[in-house]
């Protein structure tokens, strides 16, 4: 990850110490003493060096030791002395105290000289401007102001400035419909109802209402710190800006916004233009983006509603502006916290990498729910996604009926089944015959993401950032480049966690919701700890490059695919539930001449699929741990499915099938294909000594039986369909151990054999013991990628 948690070496005994001069007891929003207070302090000078020298000092954020800290001026709220105080009124404002740093004219009320002032009252057609090279503190008692041009407040001084609320007080500032860019002291000064050339601090446990009528409500040239208090902010465009940083340390801030809720701006500096939300609360209602940085987003704890409404436009163009819940320009961070996400386009979306530590998130979003360009990694925390959006044709990834050009590829249907107009099965992003589709030289719509930044190294891979046409297609000269140059803009998907990067999932757990794809990686997907629940309108899980299951726990309880790697796929623990999955259980399948090797070494796997069960379009290979598999009941499918060699050699195997295309492994196998189980019956097996060795109810009828006994006799194995089973099921109706009474015993075909080494012993009909899988011809080839069979090791 390019940009590590913040951290920064401070001492809370210090700072629960700090007295500031002309200070009274600190106090926080909740009326306790600041010195118990959470948020991380380090002592400063008067003139800002300490933090400036620790900015300076960092390399860049991706260094770790990034982010702003609070000091005793930031905490200070309350004060013993004031050197002037302020009293506003329409043309008879009243200056007490030092009135050589206060001048009145006509409404403009400016502050020239460092120290601390007590500003009350009320200007309805006025301005409080803050100047000089000096520290200023304005403790807030009870304000109004609202300027007829211009900001109400603006701080142009060379240092921060500090805005304490006073306890119990309401203060709002408000600037005009018409307030424009304008030049005040050397400054450009943007169109807003609060400005601050420098650094600022708003404290206290009073509150404070910004109004921006004209453009945005709060803007700060530097850092803007919000420690504690009740900040509402309403504007047309954005709410708060904060150029180098919007950092909160325990405020109550609800902003509502025409654009953008609350970003940072700084782009040309990698220490800069992040937020850093530590403590506090923020509710969000942006009709662009709810918090958008350039470098990072870090949230460390606190409590966060965001509503992006996608209502913002683009004031010059027309075009509508960006509306996500979080939208970064580096990485996203979360380390704690509450979020809670309604997006009208992604609920997070980084162009960095991505980490979930802790916390909870709950996102709803009509595009992805968590979206990072780089690496995703989640470590801790709840995650709870749904996406409504709709998925785009081109990014369909099964082929509908009648959008098959031509016939399908010669061969044998399968279990007798007459051609449906449908082309079998293919691997995601492949075309029949070498990329002609039905014989026109058109292909299909691409089956695979459209962003296919995929696994390192794959020249076909398509452009996250593709550019769309800019030719005047009305000309010749203008259609020809539109046909040579253009590649369409990336459709708009809607997963569930989409990453452009490679994927891990180590801990925590995600209950996800989806149109689209539930969970993505264009790279590699690791999984070792996390919790999944699924429910998929698409794929339930899928990667680009290898995807390895080592450990956590995974149930997708409907899908199209369940699992699918277009590299290869390592099962070796954890559990796998796949409870309905229109098409196949675990695949592995792509367009590259790389591996699409599958293994299996370990874990709990249970599989429902209509389609196979368990396609490999490389080589399949068992040795360890539990496969079960309800699979289909007809077309050309099987529980099983290799375009290789298929090996097992250890393990419990149990793969459960009806009138589908019957494969196998080369030997270790017990093989039956003459069942007639109805949905709902217990297949069991028995060894000789009649105790259950594994038992599945199968969600639907099964004819073909599949059994790994490794180098065991097949004479040592009974199967029996149906019966009393005096164990114990487990969720999926699978039990081991106990045994089975009454029942219907099967005989098997044979122990050894498969599609790719040889049928079962015998020529016959299938249905019929020593016969060729139910029904169809001994000779009938499994599924196979680009219409090609594999090595000429079908059965005779």
């Amino acid at each position: 990850m390019q940009k590590k948690i913040f951290a920064w070496a401070m001492s809370m005994a210090v700072a629960a110490m700090i007295t500031c001069t002309g200070c009274a007891q600190n106090t926080n929003s909740s009326g306790t003493d600041s010195g118990s207070s959470t948020a991380q302090t380090t002592t400063l000078d008067d003139n800002d060096t300490a933090e400036t020298a620790v900015g300076q000092s960092l390399s860049a954020i991706q260094s770790g030791e990034a982010g702003v800290t609070t000091d005793e001026d930031d905490l200070c709220d309350n004060y013993d002395a004031f050197d002037a105080e302020i009293t506003l009124e329409d043309d008879n404002t009243k200056v007490k105290g030092n009135t050589k740093a206060v001048s009145v004219k006509d409404n403009c009320i400016t502050i020239s000289a460092g120290g601390t002032y007590r500003l009350s009252g009320r200007l309805t057609k006025g301005q409080v401007l803050v100047t000089g090279s000096e520290k200023v503190k304005l403790y807030l008692d009870g304000v109004e102001i609202t300027s007829p041009s211009g900001p109400a407040l603006v701080c142009t001084n060379e240092k921060r400035t500090i805005l304490s609320l006073a306890k119990g007080s309401q203060n709002t500032l408000t600037d005009s419909a018409d307030n424009a860019d304008t030049e005040i002291n050397g400054c450009n000064v943007s169109a807003c109802a609060l400005f601050a050339q420098d650094k600022l601090t708003i404290n206290g446990s009073g509150s404070l209402t910004v109004t921006g009528s004209s453009v945005d409500g709060i803007v700060c040239k530097d850092d803007l710190k919000l420690v504690n208090g009740t900040i509402t902010v309403e504007a047309a465009q954005d709410g708060v800006k904060g150029k180098d940083c919007v950092a909160m340390f325990g405020a109550d801030l609800n902003v509502t916004a025409g654009n953008d809720g609350i970003k940072s701006t700084e782009s040309n500096d990698d220490t800069k233009g992040f937020l850093q939300l530590e403590q506090g609360s923020a509710t969000v209602q942006a009709g662009g983006d709810c918090l958008q940085a350039e470098t990072l987003v870090w949230i460390a704890d606190g409590t966060y509603h965001l509503t992006s409404s996608g209502t913002a436009v683009n004031t010059e163009t027309g075009e509508a502006n960006s509306s996500k819940g979080i939208h970064c320009g580096g990485d996203v961070e979360i380390a704690g916290g509450k979020l809670t996400i309604d997006a009208a386009e992604d609920g997070v979306n980084c162009t960095g990498s991505l980490e979930l530590q802790a916390g909870e998130v709950d996102v709803t979003s009509a595009e992805d729910g968590i979206q990072a360009d780089g690496d995703l990694t989640v470590s801790g925390g709840t995650v709870t996604i749904t996406t409504t959006g709709t998925v785009a044709a081109s990014a369909q990834d099964d082929f509908q009926p009648n959008n098959f050009g031509g016939n399908p590829p010669s061969g044998d249907m399968p279990s007798g089944d007459a051609p449906s107009g449908n082309p079998p099965e293919l691997p995601d992003g492949e075309t029949f015959g070498g990329g002609n589709f039905g014989g026109n030289g058109n292909t299909p719509p691409d089956k695979a993401d459209n962003n296919q930044n995929a696994a390192a190294g794959d020249a076909n891979a398509i452009p996250a950032a593709a550019m769309q046409t800019t030719a005047d297609s009305s000309t010749d000269a203008g259609a020809s480049a539109a046909a040579a140059t253009t590649i369409a803009a990336e459709d708009a998907t809607s997963k569930g966690i989409k990453c452009g990067g490679n994927l891990t999932m180590s801990g925590g757990s995600c209950t996800i919701d989806s149109t689209d794809h539930a969970v993505h990686a264009a790279g590699t997907a690791l999984f070792s700890g996390t919790t999944l629940e699924i429910t998929s309108d698409n794929k339930g899980i899928s990667s680009h490059g290898d995807l390895e299951i080592s450990g956590g726990d995974i149930t997708i309880h409907s899908c199209t695919e369940g699992v699918e790697s277009k590299a290869e796929m390592t099962i070796s623990g954890g559990n796998v539930r796949i409870l309905d999955a229109s098409d196949d259980g675990l695949n592995t399948g792509g367009s590259d001449s790389g591996s699409h090797a599958m293994t299996i070494t370990g874990g709990y796997i249970y599989v429902n699929a209509s389609g196979d069960g368990v396609d490999s379009n490389s080589t399949w290979e068992m040795s360890g741990g539990t496969l079960l598999v309800c699979g289909p009941t007809s077309g050309g499918d099987g529980s099983l499915d290799a375009n290789g060699n298929m090996t097992y050699t250890g393990g419990t195997l149990l793969a459960l099938s009806s009138k589908g295309m019957m494969e196998y492994p080369e030997s270790g196998c017990l093989i039956a294909t003459n069942c007639d189980a109805a949905a709902g019956e217990q297949i069991s097996i028995v060894d000789k000594n009649g105790t259950v060795l594994a038992t599945l109810q199968s969600p639907k009828a099964v004819s073909d039986v599949i059994y790994g006994i490794g180098d065991s006799d097949s004479a040592d194995y009974t199967i029996v369909t149906g019966g009393t089973y005096d164990g114990t099921l487990n969720e999926d109706g699978y039990g081991e151990g106990g045994s089975v009474s009454g029942g219907t015993e099967v005989t098997a075909n044979g122990g050894t054999g498969s599609m790719n080494g040889g049928a079962p012993a015998g020529g016959g009909q299938g249905g019929a013991p020593n016969g060729a899988p139910n029904g169809g011809q001994g000779g009938t080839p499994p599924e196979m990628p680009n219409s090609n069979n594999s090595g000429g090791n079908t059965a005779s």
